[in-house]
């Protein structure tokens, strides 16, 4: 179940990557994303990248002007549980979003991305290897005011494929 957990963790990050907004429009973009959400979705985890159904609930709150802060569990099996935690900041001159996440069994990780359009792209820095190295990316991709997709892609081996080892939807509560 570690894997799970880690993977869980990059999709609670992307959530939060997903509430920051542009220069002119960060007060309004927190207000719409900060609150309850929840959703579903699937996995990866294991040496040989097995996929499993998870459900997540988490809270976003905004953190001053320019941050945001997540605190949420998600579950797997019905009786497996991982708390996950998030802070975020969004530096208006560059326009870059920078943060950690808290919660997975190999440290805390390093976020770094930007906003491209209502959506976001951000690279993974984990502190210890993961299906053989340190870094994935994610994506946040919303679909609608109250809706949004997570992706987490890696590389999966030193040699292997990339592919997606957190897809999860989550909806406003």
């Amino acid at each position: 179940m570690n894997r799970l957990s880690h993977r869980l963790s990059c999709a609670v990050i992307l959530l939060l990557c997903g509430a920051t907004g542009s220069a002119g429009a960060a007060p309004s973009v927190f207000d719409l994303y900060a609150g309850s959400f929840s959703g579903s979705g699937t996995i990866v985890e294991g040496p040989d990248a097995d996929s499993h159904q998870v459900r997540c609930r988490f809270t976003i709150l905004q953190q001053g002007a320019t941050g945001l802060s997540l605190q949420g569990t998600c579950w797997a099996y019905l009786i497996v549980a991982r708390s996950v935690s998030a802070r975020l900041s969004w530096d208006l001159r560059s326009g870059q979003v920078t943060g950690t996440y808290t919660g997975s069994r190999v440290g805390t990780a390093q976020l770094t991305g930007r906003q491209l359009g209502n959506d976001f792209d951000l690279a993974i820095e984990w502190p210890k290897p993961l299906y053989g190295d340190t870094t994935a990316r994610m994506r946040v991709v919303s679909l609608d005011s109250d809706h949004f997709r997570i992706v987490v892609t890696d590389r999966i081996g030193l040699n292997g494929p990339v592919r997606a080892t957190t897809d999860l939807t989550l909806l406003r509560q």
